[in-house]
């Protein structure tokens, strides 16, 4: 089964959040480490985005190529109106 970039949602939308809040709470007790760590996992997040965008795009531009109507980003499958 091929990676699609559905996959990459969940994973990005939970990673973003997490180190927000771990990062407010770094900040405060002043650790430089867990701050650090912190902006990496915002830096994974940014990336996963990027990524689950540009596969997004390919798959509507593939969509596009074979003629197909319709287009369900969710679902990540292309539709054919009959």
């Amino acid at each position: 089964m091929a990676v699609s970039a559905i996959s990459f949602l969940p994973l990005s939308l939970i990673i973003a959040p997490i180190s927000m809040i771990v990062l407010m709470i770094a900040l405060k007790k002043k650790k430089v480490w867990l701050t650090r760590l912190c902006l990496f996992g915002m830096g994974v997040a940014v990336l996963l985005l990027i990524v689950f965008q540009y596969m997004d795009y390919k798959h509507f531009e593939d969509c596009l190529m074979q003629g197909v109507g319709d287009y369900k980003p969710f679902r990540g499958a292309c539709i054919t109106f009959k």
